[in-house]
């Protein structure tokens, strides 16, 4: 089936210089943690995600080379510009990458979740929800959309953390969030949840289609096989739940393109 892109009408990024293949020495990994990581310190995301890209450098045998992406925005530009060899990001970017030649070679072992919370008490005329593509928020325009609920406005923010701020000062009346922010918020007695977001895979690392099918193996099996302390620095940059990988090379995306598509994105 042939994949629709996403890349149409966003603005062109810098330039960023072109992978070098495995073969020739270097790996290159690109890492967008998600809107509740976006903002962490360049020095904190290299040291505790090079475990991570040393791992799988070691399969291949080359130099890890590694990109943190702020935005989703990026990493299409990415993509579009410069592509990396490796991408690990959220579940509705998998998705856009999915359509840029390159495949899933593992996920994390537990499944995405989010919470759509509300105000106790109050009608819903705002909904606070994460950057647009993001999975918070096409999860939850589907999810809105699918319970036939309208409301006045929709906001969009950088993070998880604005989304939060926007509904205490009540600039929103209702929000989208990762489960545990969600209980974190809920255990406050002010807010409520509204609607469960559908449950989706999450995190996905994705090899580009230049990498041989053994290299993409031994790629997946290095994620499989990651040591448990790796697993728990990498955690350190990424937003939603890492306890280890999976092989799965099949996972269903196909609710989180039909949210995207539904989205008009």
């Amino acid at each position: 089936m042939r994949r629709r892109s996403f890349l149409a009408g966003l603005s062109v990024l810098p330039v960023l210089p072109m992978a070098a293949h495995a073969a020739q020495g270097d790996l290159s990994i690109g890492i967008y943690p998600g809107t509740g990581k976006a903002d962490i310190l360049m020095g904190d995301f290299r040291a505790y995600a090079l475990p991570f890209a040393q791992a799988l450098g070691t399969a291949l045998k080359a130099k890890p080379k590694l990109t943190l992406f702020r935005s989703i925005r990026s990493v299409l530009g990415s993509m579009k510009n410069g592509r990396l060899d490796l991408y690990f990001v959220p579940p509705s970017v998998a998705v856009a990458v999915l359509d840029n030649d390159y495949s899933p070679i593992a996920r994390v072992r537990d499944q995405a979740t989010g919470v759509l919370v509300r105000r106790k008490g109050v009608a819903v005329a705002a909904v606070a929800l994460t950057e647009k593509e993001s999975w918070l928020d096409v999860m939850a325009r589907y999810t809105l959309r699918h319970n036939k609920i309208e409301v006045a406005k929709i906001y969009n923010f950088k993070e998880q953390g604005d989304v939060v701020l926007a509904m205490q000062r009540d600039y929103a009346q209702a929000g989208s969030l990762r489960s545990k922010l969600a209980d974190e918020l809920v255990k406050k007695d002010e807010f409520e949840v509204w609607h469960p977001l559908p449950t989706t895979p999450d995190f996905t690392l994705l090899a580009s289609n230049r990498l041989s099918a053994t290299e993409q193996d031994k790629l997946g099996a290095a994620a499989v096989t990651l040591a448990p302390e790796t697993v728990r620095s990498l955690q350190e940059t990424i937003h939603s739940k890492v306890t280890g990988f999976v092989i799965d090379k099949q996972a269903d995306y196909r609710m989180i393109k039909q949210a995207i598509v539904e989205a008009g994105y």
